[in-house]
């Protein structure tokens, strides 16, 4: 048997990915062993998702009711959830927007802490966390696990850089990920060609399009491969300098936004209103002058896809049509 997953389209345009049985039961079974044993599980993420569906398939080996947010996702709806967890194991899967408004709402009504101190466990997976959120969660008392993987490899199977049980990586142009958890492919045989290789020994090979390292045997993602934008002729990756730019604003995103004279050049997409100025000056000193975004576009919500990510296609539209039309009205060259 198989099923077809649907991917968020964060990166690009959504893709329909073929997953196996077992596939899945060999990622939910590596998954439980990493945890420690099955649990009951609060699931706050859309369920048409890989991320909500794990949530499902690992309830279900505790044989434990599956507990659902209801509504809008908000920390009274979360903890309400997190209190009717009956299971002695209790875990939850977020993406790191929904763990930042959990960290600002127990900053403001401390009650909120203990419950979701429960937690056995809070994966936290689906894009970068912002600069300091896990440190933030940590000091609350709170376990945050990082995960890395995608739909192709039925969700995180690396964990806080370590790969779960079978998974294998090696780094090439690009990280790739082997091991029994891999989709059988996607509904387009060609894409499937392209993402999917086998090698000598016979291994199958899925090419994530992300860049990452090996430091002293942990995986360290460094963003995707196609945000290094081409700025006057340097390379720069969006993805260093947002890491950057989230010490200022934690909900920041850092797109490419074109330039008359540079090609394009970094620009900053947030909710609040920081200095722009002293952005430039950080992401300079730590990353050189070519990196300092130009553009600061302030907006009053952060667009998000389904799946909860930043809508980053959106965002660099929004960027585009805000600068040009500043630059139509001379505000800036």
């Amino acid at each position: 048997m198989t099923i077809v997953v649907e991917t968020s389209g964060s990166s690009g345009k959504p893709k329909r990915v073929i997953i196996s049985d077992e596939a899945v039961q060999a990622s939910t079974e590596a998954a439980i062993e990493r945890l420690g044993g099955p649990g009951q599980w609060v699931l706050a993420l859309p369920e048409q998702y890989i991320a909500g569906k794990n949530v499902i398939w690992r309830n279900a080996v505790s044989g434990a009711p599956l507990v659902r947010t209801e509504g809008a996702f908000t920390a009274e709806a979360f903890v309400e959830a997190v209190q009717s967890l009956e299971h002695e194991r209790k875990y939850t899967s977020l993406v790191p927007t929904q763990l930042a408004r959990l960290v600002d709402a127990a900053a403001l009504d401390r009650s909120f802490i203990g419950p979701i101190a429960r937690l056995d466990r809070i994966l936290l997976g689906g894009q970068r966390a912002p600069f300091g959120l896990i440190e933030r969660a940590a000091r609350l008392g709170w376990r945050v696990t990082r995960t890395y993987g995608a739909t192709e490899t039925v969700g995180g199977c690396v964990w806080d850089g370590r790969p779960l049980r079978d998974v294998k990586l090696r780094l090439t142009d690009q990280i790739e990920i082997a091991g029994p958890q891999l989709a059988d492919g996607y509904d387009d045989p060609e894409l499937t060609a392209q993402r999917f290789v086998v090698d000598g020994s016979g291994t199958r090979w899925y090419k994530t399009g992300d860049a990452g390292s090996l430091i002293s045997g942990l995986l360290q993602v460094s963003g995707r491969i196609d945000d290094v934008i081409n700025s006057g002729g340097i390379k720069v990756s969006l993805a260093a300098v947002e890491h950057v730019v989230q010490t200022f604003a934690p909900d920041a995103v850092v797109v490419a936004a074109p330039h008359p004279e540079w090609g394009e050049v970094p620009a900053v997409v947030t909710t609040l209103k920081p200095s722009l100025a002293e952005i430039r000056a950080a992401v300079g000193n730590a990353l050189g002058k070519p990196a300092r975004p130009n553009h600061l576009v302030t907006v009053s919500v952060m667009p998000t896809t389904a799946s909860g990510k930043p809508d980053r296609k959106r965002l660099t539209r929004l960027v585009a049509s805000r600068t040009q039309e500043r630059r139509r009205r001379g505000l800036f060259g």
